[in-house]
């Protein structure tokens, strides 16, 4: 077996998983780390693209120690921090007024760590023009959504469209978290489509006690769980509220748009209940609460790209799902029900209120024992291992 190291380019920070967020990198990089090829990995925090987010590095990342880690380098912008044996964690704010400095740090520390033979691991395109100045065996691009039409990168589409362009190019190995971004990068022979999974294990867990914010709301609950921001639709949400007064509408994640709900006036409807965010721990207490799981995204350019993990998250703990068309569920439309309009979504949520059965949970849950992230992330490191031989 060919052992390599890693340098990984994340969409996210590590203390934000520390602090109970999940995503799909998350779980990829947690299952790599038990993975006997991997040796050791440098994990790059999100690099920042403006000052605003460069200053939340500084002050989060950088002033501040992480949990159960030691530092072992740390200047006025930049910290490297080792987590365990095998993984270490840079974290910059260089990259917004000098990427070439960035780059160059991380190539020192990847030396001074003693990193051999190379994969470089991105889940970042705006680094994919230094990516060829590491001297990597081999290139390999993870694509969650496309950031392009997602509207925190609006004005940033010459350099995203730039960035695109050479992961397309240069990429040994494209990985689409959507069946649609496979189009993205024009069904080349090294684009595979490797939707996201499940923690089984974790989304069963028992609970002695559950939290009264959960516990005291009306019976049936019909649950989401997410951000509450621009693609979620609101105008769905007010319309499942008035056509079932009977049930309670719980809406679980933090909210970005806080003036647009005050607009909608969902606050002032009996039957919804906004509980704000749980973290990652939390989350499997919550969905097991619900009677059915929902997914009211808006179809866009970015919906249509992504894989939303909270399916795979409803169907773990056995809940009917009832979402949206074109929202990145093609791999799921057999197990799901998908509505094409809001009265359509409406009677899904009852006709699935009012049928679901032993076997229907035993088959959502099997369904989402297939989509493990041990099994995705096994997919991925075959295709690896393929390239390397």
């Amino acid at each position: 077996m060919n052992q390599y190291d890693v340098i990984m380019f994340g969409m996210s920070n590590h203390s934000e998983w520390d602090r109970g967020v999940s995503n799909r990198n998350y779980h990829v990089l947690k299952e790599l780390l038990s993975k006997p090829e991997i040796n050791k990995v440098l994990y790059v925090d999100y690099l920042p693209l403006t000052w605003k987010r460069a200053l939340r590095i500084l002050k989060e990342d950088i002033f501040v120690n992480k949990k159960a880690a030691t530092v072992i380098k740390r200047s006025a912008t930049f910290k490297v921090s080792k987590v365990s044996e095998k993984l270490y964690v840079y974290s910059d704010i260089n990259f917004v007024f000098s990427p070439l400095m960035t780059v160059n740090n991380i190539k020192k520390i990847a030396l001074k760590l003693n990193f051999g033979d190379l994969v470089l691991w991105s889940f970042n395109p705006f680094i994919a023009p230094y990516w060829q100045k590491f001297g990597s065996k081999l290139i390999v691009f993870d694509a969650v959504d496309n950031w392009s039409a997602h509207s925190s990168y609006i004005k940033m589409q010459a350099r995203l469209k730039k960035a695109y362009e050479l992961v397309k190019n240069e990429a040994d190995i494209i990985y689409t978290v959507s069946k649609n971004l496979l189009n993205f990068f024009e069904d080349q022979a090294n684009v595979h489509w490797i939707p996201n999974g499940v923690d089984f294990i974790h989304y069963n867990k028992q609970y002695s006690l559950i939290n009264r914010d959960i516990a005291d709301v009306k019976k049936p609950i019909i649950g989401y769980i997410g951000i509450i921001q621009e693609k979620v639709d609101l105008d769905l949400v007010h319309y499942l509220a008035e056509k079932n007064p009977d049930k309670s509408i719980v809406l679980v994640g933090p909210i970005w748009d806080e003036q647009s709900l005050q607009k909608k006036e969902l606050k002032n409807y009996k039957n919804i209940h906004f509980l704000g965010y749980k973290s990652y721990e939390e989350a499997p207490m919550y969905i097991q609460q619900f009677d059915i799981g929902i997914v009211p995204h808006r179809a866009n350019d970015f919906s249509v790209s992504t894989n939303p993990m909270k399916v795979y998250e409803y169907l773990a703990c056995g809940k009917p799902v009832v979402s949206t068309e074109n929202v990145g569920t093609e791999n799921m439309n057999d197990i799901i029900k998908v509505a094409s309009g809001y009265e359509d979504f409406n009677q899904l949520v009852n006709e699935a209120l009012q049928a679901s059965s032993t076997e229907q949970v035993q088959a959502r849950q099997d369904f989402a024992k297939k989509y493990s992230w041990y099994n995705t992330v096994e997919k991925m490191l075959d295709l690896i291992n393929k390239k390397l031989l």
